[in-house]
């Protein structure tokens, strides 16, 4: 069990991009909804999209809404699959934590 977590996505490692991908899971957010869902900066939202659109989990749509311009994000099928295989990870390991 212990390799399999030290070998598991480092997407996993922030909880910034954790927040993002299971808020994705449920729906399609705009930049503003996850910027305050993950309650983090411009700054942060950039380098953890950037990760997240790099490895494929998340895509991007902008188009404009009212003159303005809005991002979207979605969960790849990529990242919902891995995002699945990661909270079941975890639960093998609260399940094994259980029975010591």
């Amino acid at each position: 069990m212990k390799n399999k977590i030290i070998n598991y996505s480092k997407v996993f490692e922030s909880i910034i991009r954790v927040q993002m991908i299971s808020s994705l899971y449920i729906s399609s957010l705009t930049y503003n909804e996850l910027k305050e869902v993950c309650n983090c900066s411009d700054g942060n939202m950039a380098t953890h999209t950037k990760k997240l659109l790099s490895e494929g989990f998340i895509l991007t749509n902008k188009e404009f809404v009212n003159n303005k311009p809005q991002t979207t994000y979605s969960l790849t099928e990529k990242g919902r699959e891995e995002f699945v295989n990661y909270i079941k990870l975890l639960n093998n390991v609260v399940n094994q934590e259980d029975k010591i």
